[in-house]
């Protein structure tokens, strides 16, 4: 046993040293086009946001482009930071029992998969396992990703008549560009899952996800014109390029108001690890409750929403029932560093990650001794996120819109609840494989409708 814990134990130190030397998370660069996923959508108009041609009058609209699109970046890069993961406890509970002298199966059924139970895999017990969820992100604060609206105004810009006269803003200047979004964003997530029982009482263990994240953005522009002289081809003087101030093309003035621009990414590598230390605090005959804590290293490259940029201190607790049907509640409160993702790729400014508070309860039934049904509720508390709200837009004169949709960001709590359904059959022996889907009930964050599971698991 000794020679075990020393291994994890070092490979826990190499983690946090390695996490602890990592730099800051760069910020998307100005002048060149970045691979990195978290540049995707800040740059997906170009590294310096959303220019237009006229060579004759600056297109102010970038400034508003890049901001308008920050906090999406940012309420993304907070979810995928952290999708959930299956439990690494163990499916097969194994004691001596004496009055047989054998080790046998303490538990008539083979436990819950997104939960945890009381037991812990035994002493001198090992288990292994590995899941693969698909997600497929339709939403984010109920906001539809594929038809996601964002109005980019032009930013105020004084023009002086004359001398002794004071500045005046062109009417030009009130036009704005009208942007509908879509975003394809799907994460591929296989994890690894390593459980050593130190005692009956206690068990480490390690959870080693491994993502394919792929994102790509589509952003169908047009500008609107409300100049009368823009409108009437009637512009003139030095502003005025062909009777129009604003348009995408060059060679067409008059003509090109509408541009489609696109962004794409992909990223693969391991994510955030994951060290379990757990035990058993009241063992009963019928019942029991455990006790522990997770810790998240980040290890995975944030840049590429890979992992999250921060540790992740996790303490929780497991009261579960013993029969057939074996009822289960946890509850466990995460505690998060300091993260780009939570700041500004803008800037590079870091900032805390949001806490959270989760809450799960369900049924695994033994139906027989080779299939165990799992039923669970799970919901998530989301403390002080960076969220989205679609609101009316308003033009850089202040009139109101209503009838047409912006984004805006704020900062609040939310929920996140799903249902999970799946089951556990044991294969032979000790060889077993589970199944289950996660159903959302509610749109709080980044949310896919249905995340399927498949795993495998051994024990020895």
């Amino acid at each position: 046993m000794r020679p075990i814990c020393i291994c994890f134990s070092s490979f826990f130190c190499l983690l946090l040293v390695f996490s602890a030397a990592r730099v800051d998370g760069q910020t998307c660069p100005t002048t060149a086009v970045s691979n990195q996923l978290i540049c995707v959508i800040p740059q997906l108009y170009g590294p310096n946001g959303l220019v237009l041609p006229n060579k004759n009058h600056a297109a102010h609209f970038r400034s508003a482009s890049l901001q308008n699109f920050a906090p999406l970046n940012t309420a993304i890069g907070q979810a995928l930071s952290t999708l959930p993961l299956a439990s690494p406890g163990t499916s097969i509970v194994f004691k001596f029992n004496p009055s047989l002298g054998v080790v046998s199966s303490s538990q008539a059924s083979l436990g819950p998969i997104l939960t945890e139970r009381a037991e812990t895999v035994g002493r001198h017990s090992f288990y292994l396992g590995g899941t693969y969820q698909f997600f497929t992100f339709s939403s984010l604060d109920g906001i539809d990703l594929r038809n996601l609206p964002a109005e980019f105004k032009h930013v105020e810009f004084p023009v002086s008549p004359g001398p002794g006269k004071p500045p005046t803003i062109p009417q030009f200047e009130n036009d704005w560009i009208q942007t509908r979004n879509s975003i394809d964003l799907k994460v591929h997530q296989v994890t690894l899952f390593g459980t050593y029982g130190l005692t009956n009482r206690i068990d480490v263990s390690v959870a080693i996800p491994i993502l394919d994240v792929r994102m790509g953005v589509t952003s169908q522009a047009h500008i609107v014109r409300t100049d009368p002289c823009e409108l009437n081809n009637t512009c003139t003087g030095k502003f005025a390029q062909s009777g129009n101030f604003h348009f995408f093309n060059a060679s067409d003035p008059l003509g090109s108001t509408d541009a489609v621009f696109s962004n794409r990414r992909n990223a693969a590598g391991i994510g955030d690890v994951v060290f379990r230390v757990k035990g058993v605090i009241l063992n009963r005959e019928r019942w029991g409750l455990a006790g522990g804590i997770d810790v998240r290293t980040p290890t995975g490259n944030e840049e590429n929403f890979l992992g999250s940029g921060a540790v992740g201190v996790k303490p929780f607790f497991a009261l579960s029932a013993r029969g057939r049907v074996s009822p289960h509640v946890n509850i466990a409160y995460q505690w998060n560093g300091q993260s780009i993702l939570a700041g500004s790729v803008l800037t590079g400014r870091t900032a805390t990650l949001p806490d959270q508070f989760f809450y799960y309860g369900g049924l695994d039934i033994g139906v027989t001794n080779r299939l165990t049904v799992v039923a669970d509720y799970l919901g998530q508390r989301v403390f002080g996120a960076s969220r989205l709200r679609q609101v009316p837009f308003t033009e850089a004169f202040g009139t109101v819109h209503n009838d047409i949709s912006d984004i805006q960001s704020f900062t609040s709590d939310y929920n996140a609840q799903s249902i999970a359904i799946g089951g556990k059959i044991r294969l032979t022996g000790k060889l077993l494989f589970a199944g289950n889907v996660l159903v959302r009930l509610d749109h709080g964050g980044l949310r896919a409708n249905v995340v399927p599971l498949a795993g495998i698991s051994y024990n020895f």
